[in-house]
Order: structure tokens, then sequence, then C-alpha cells
């Protein structure tokens, strides 16, 4: 038997102004129980908004959202208890310090007093805010006023966790925990959805990508099966010392367009097959300082979706130009 799917999200409008500002757009796609899905797009794409409707904060325009085969809706309770759901928003316990706020949240999950201390210990120290763990949230810096939001979504052992944009503000060690910390919940069992418009970072993380942009779902799939519709050519990008030689240039240039990055920086496209020969090409030079050859990233899954869609526009645009001069 099939299993059903945890989320369904079932053409989902949301207008505001009187229809006259589109949020979202018939929007429609499962989450799966356990797994992991990003949603990706830049800002204002209309990905907060759709994270509303999935919590029941927002109520759909049209359409609706189906959690464990109930309308979202009519059990925004349940939804509360069970999903997890960090935001955006500015964090509305500034009045409590970090350990409080940690604390307070799992006892309103439920939590009894001793699991509750004990745990708010256990995140204290794993997110490093031990030293900063009596001090109220409005006098503690934004990094760590996020690290605490995230202490509070984490406490209490939801079975959903929900995460706009959890790592804004956090440098690289710290995005780096809480990716982990993100990854430890999922392997036990939770499902997590991931809102962001980091690519880099959620390539890391991601099973499934939803990709999102002027309200509308323009592609979800696995991240392997979206980097098979890109260009899989490998990218060779070349630092040299200096401005290339024109020899070495000449080399390059037989194997493809060479795109300068900078005066010492260049990335050609080349196929897998003839990535051994090309590396002996670049050895021999002395001029090159370092190189690297990547696959397809999630990031030019991204642009390719992106740039599809914007040609569609274009040409959607020139057909109702065309129909209105009567053409």
């Amino acid at each position: 038997m099939d299993q059903q799917p945890l989320f369904e999200v079932r053409n989902v409008s949301k207008t505001y102004k009187k229809g006259k500002v589109k949020a979202n757009e018939g929007i429609s796609f499962t989450i799966n129980e356990g797994e992991i899905l990003g949603l990706l797009g830049p800002n204002g794409a209309g990905k907060s908004t759709l994270i509303k409707q999935i919590v029941a904060h927002v109520k759909p325009t049209e359409g609706e959202v189906i959690y464990k085969g109930r309308n979202v809706v009519e059990q925004n309770k349940r939804v509360a208890r069970e999903v997890a759901y960090y935001s955006q928003e500015p964090h509305a316990l500034t009045s409590l310090k970090v350990r409080e706020a940690i604390y307070y949240s799992g006892r309103l999950r439920g939590m009894k007093r001793k699991p509750a201390l004990e745990e708010t210990a256990k995140l204290l120290e794993e997110l490093e805010l031990t030293e900063v763990a009596n001090k109220l949230l409005k006098n503690i810096s934004g990094g760590q006023k996020r690290l605490t939001g995230i202490g509070t979504t984490l406490i209490g052992g939801a079975g959903v966790y929900i995460f706009d944009e959890p790592t804004n503000e956090l440098d690289p060690k710290k995005r780096r925990l809480v990716w982990d910390l993100i990854q430890q919940r999922n392997r036990k069992g939770a499902t997590v959805i991931l809102v962001t418009h980091n690519i880099l970072e959620a390539e890391q993380v991601v099973d499934r990508v939803a990709v999102i942009n002027h309200g509308r779902l323009l592609a979800i799939n696995h991240v392997t099966e979206l980097k098979g519709e890109v260009d899989q050519r490998l990218k060779c990008e070349i630092t040299t010392n200096g401005a290339a030689s024109v020899a070495l240039t000449d080399e390059l240039a037989g194997w493809g367009t060479l795109t300068p990055l900078s005066d010492n920086r260049s990335r050609l496209l080349i196929s897998k097959e003839g990535a051994p020969t090309l590396l002996n090409i670049l050895n021999k030079y002395e001029e090159v300082k370092s190189y690297s050859i990547v696959p397809p990233s999630l990031e030019d899954v991204y642009f390719h979706i992106d740039n599809e869609e914007k040609s569609l526009q274009t040409q959607k645009g020139e057909v109702n130009e065309y129909a209105a001069t009567g053409g």
C-alpha cells in the first residue's frame, strides 16, 4: 500500500488587497513523512506565505492544505501541537531570558518540568548559548536570538519541523551547527521543511527541492533528478598568476567557450570524457595557479529553472502583444 503524504498542498492560492496582489498562485505538491523538503526561491517569491498556510496561520484564498488526511484549518490546534515552526518574524519572547524562552517552549508543548529542564540545558550547550543563558533576549545579538529561536523550535521532539530562513545572521560555524542539529532530528524520523534562498547550503541537507518564484511552483523533485535536467558538462574554474597567456587561452578555447570571471580567473564547460586530457593541459602550464572541476550544482538547477520561466513569460508577453494588435 502506498504511504499517504504527511501534507498535501492542493491548488493553493493566496491574494491580498482584494485580489490585486498574488502571493501564491495554484500551488500543488505533497510532503512525505521523514523527508527534508527545501523550498527555494528569491526573497518575495511567496515562500513564507505558503508556509503560513501550511501551519494554518493564514487561510488560503483558494485551495486547501491537508495534514494527515484533514484540512489544517479544521485542526489548527493539533497542527500547532505537532508542527514546530520557526518563523522569520521578530522573536515574541524578548522579555524572557534565553534559558526561560527555551524551557517554557518545551512546557507549552506538554513536557514535564524535569525533562524540559534537562533538554533546555542540552540545547543551550549544543547551540553554544550557555554563556548568555541568563540574559534577556532583547540584550543579546541577532545571531544569538536566532539560535535561541531554533532552540525553542527543537525542544519537545516534534514530529515536523518547519524552518523559515534559519541561518540568516549566523557565521559559517554556527550555520553548520544548525544544519547538523536539523539533520539529527531528521535521522530520528522527523519531517523537515526548510525555507531558504541559500542554495549552496540547502544542497547539503535536502532530499527534495521545490522551486518557487512569483508565487508559483516552478519545479519539485529530488536534487539528483533536477540536476539531470540541466547542462551535464563539468565546470572547470581556472586561476592563473596574472592574466592567462595567449598560448593557454588558445588551447583552452579549443575545448569550448572560455568565460572570464576576473582578471586571472576563467570558467570552461567540458564533457566528463574530456576532463582527463584537460587536466594534462593545465598541469603543463606554470602560470596555472589552481583549478577545480565540479559537476552541476543545485545553484545551476535554480538558474536553469529561473531562465526557463523568464523565457516562457517573455513568449507569453509577445503572444499577448501580438493578439492585442490584432495580429
